[in-house]
């Protein structure tokens, strides 16, 4: 037993003499030593690696065409990017099945960018040869689009136009179709009767897109909601339009309000062939301009409210033509806006048309900033829509810190202000997990830190990033290895789940 006690007494001296960097005289040539840390297996050095195989599901009509029927099948999906224009490509190219057929081959996008998503509403742009249709098999194709892209579950309506017109559900171009929702139960020809049996003149309950000026008068964000008309003319549509914008939003808070549109109106609205052109034709007295700038909202923004609406809505319009005053709008020069302040928009013979504002056109991420107790708290901030699943877009905006137009207000930063795009080296998703590589300014601007804020960036930067679609965990790399921690609070080898316990509670 003494000799058991002695042997491991010189062992333990021996361990310790490694650990503290001395060498003993008659230390052995073979050394106890810890085994390196395994390093990262993708070091990503750009943003090019940021796509997975995902299972999905393409709507098709069934071979008998009574149903739209669910083919399994994969997608190539990137993390960064809204997945719902790859999907369309995807399902207008899907060569059918034993038991589906393919979409007519007349149906293919607009063009490069022509899937818009803001919140939880998609508009697809179809190019003009979906007018080779017939109004029930482009209905059929409409409702295979939002079954395909509702499947995700954070798209819940889609508008469908050709060539940035809405096409709507007659001939005449009077019957709106309305923002389609999934449906996978019902027969085709039960769910076109139900749409088509819309009647001018009686009143009948349609879910519109309704574009709403965001805080902080940077444009406009969308919310699809029921609404009951009355009047189903042209001019009476607009006028149930012009009520619900200006009633406000129903799920979402802090916006700036309309004022009373019907207070301002000289003449009711209208819609007519101008010069070529369907247009809707608005006339406000020139109070208007005062009372929208008492409201906070801009005339460029309001405008682009405007027309998004009743663009998307009505069908057969082409555009929007607006007088206030004497003043027919002819050109705006927007600001304040995330891309195109100070440049002045033109609209030729005082057409406003839907792909006018495109800049104006925002949709939300979640983020997480810091509270007060080492906590942090979930907002949401608009941002150009195609920037809100980007991951470098992400971390610009926590880098930002807290801004007045938040869904919360106040907040402490998370990021180091000085830390820039370029120390974010490279994206990568490996499976489930997104990998950033920053640069060594990372752990510089990091490095005094106490616990308390470590932890709330690297969770801030984890719980903001693991809303993406497919992130499930995030690795964060420094120069392409991990560092043992940023500041000596966290541990940061292997990847984080996101944490709700440091989140308060909304």
């Amino acid at each position: 037993m003494k000799k058991q006690l002695s042997r491991l007494v010189a062992l333990m001296m021996g361990v310790t003499l490694l650990f503290s960097g001395c060498a003993a005289k008659d230390a052995p040539a073979a050394h106890i030593t810890l085994p390196p840390a395994a390093q990262p297996a993708l070091v990503p050095e750009n943003d090019s690696l940021q796509t997975a195989q995902r299972t999905v599901l393409f709507y098709l009509p069934s071979a008998d065409g009574l149903r739209l029927t669910a083919v399994p099948g994969t997608a190539e999906l990137s993390v960064s990017r809204h997945s719902a224009e790859k999907m369309c490509r995807l399902l207008f190219d899907h060569p059918g099945t034993e038991n589906a057929l393919p979409l007519s081959e007349h149906v293919s996008l607009s063009g490069t960018e022509a899937v818009e998503v803001s919140r939880n509403v998609a508009t697809v742009s179809l190019a003009p040869s979906a007018l080779r249709l017939s109004h029930e098999e482009l209905f059929t194709v409409c409702q295979a689009i939002t079954n395909t892209l509702c499947q995700f579950g954070d798209i819940q309506y889609v508008n469908v136009l050709i060539a940035g017109v809405q096409p709507g559900l007659d001939v005449a171009a009077t019957l709106p179709a309305g923002c389609f929702q999934e449906n996978t139960r019902d027969d085709l020809s039960v769910m076109w009767s139900r749409a088509a049996a819309r009647k001018e003149g009686a009143r009948t309950t349609i879910t519109a897109p309704l574009y709403y000026p965001a805080a902080g008068a940077r444009g406009v964000l969308c919310e699809a909601r029921p609404l009951s008309f009355s009047d189903m003319s042209a001019g009476g549509m607009i006028e149930t339009l012009l009520e619900a914008l200006q009633a406000g939003p129903e799920t979402m808070e802090g916006l700036p309000s309309y004022p009373d549109f019907s207070a301002y109106m000289v003449e009711a609205p209208q819609v007519k062939e101008v010069n070529g052109s369907r247009r809707a034709i608005l006339y406000f007295d020139t109070a208007f301009n005062g009372a929208i700038i008492e409201k906070g909202i801009t005339r460029s923004v309001m405008v682009a409210s405007l027309v998004y609406t009743i663009s998307t809505f009505l069908p057969g319009v082409d555009g929007v033509e607006m007088h206030i005053g004497e003043e027919m709008i002819t050109s705006l020069t927007p600001s304040g806006t995330y891309v195109g302040a100070g440049e002045t928009i033109r609209f030729e013979d005082g057409l406003m048309e839907r792909g006018d504002f495109d800049a104006f056109l925002l949709s939300t991420c979640t983020l997480y900033f810091a509270e007060n107790g080492g906590m942090l708290r979930k907002v949401e901030r608009t941002v150009p829509y195609y920037e809100s699943r980007s991951v470098r877009a992400i971390v610009n905006q926590l880098i930002r810190g807290s801004q007045k137009y938040d869904s919360v207000e106040g907040l402490g930063a998370v990021l180091p202000e000085t830390l820039r795009d370029a120390d974010l080296i490279g994206v990568a998703l490996s499976k489930d997990t997104l990998i950033l590589n920053f640069s060594e300014n990372f752990v510089s601007l990091a490095a005094d830190m106490d616990g308390s804020r470590e932890k709330q960036l690297i969770y801030a930067l984890v719980n903001s990033l693991c809303r993406l679609q497919g992130v499930k965990k995030v690795q964060i790399l420094v120069a392409g290895a991990q560092p043992d921690t940023l500041a000596g609070a966290v541990y940061l080898p292997g990847a984080f789940l996101p944490n709700e316990d440091i989140v308060i509670p909304e």
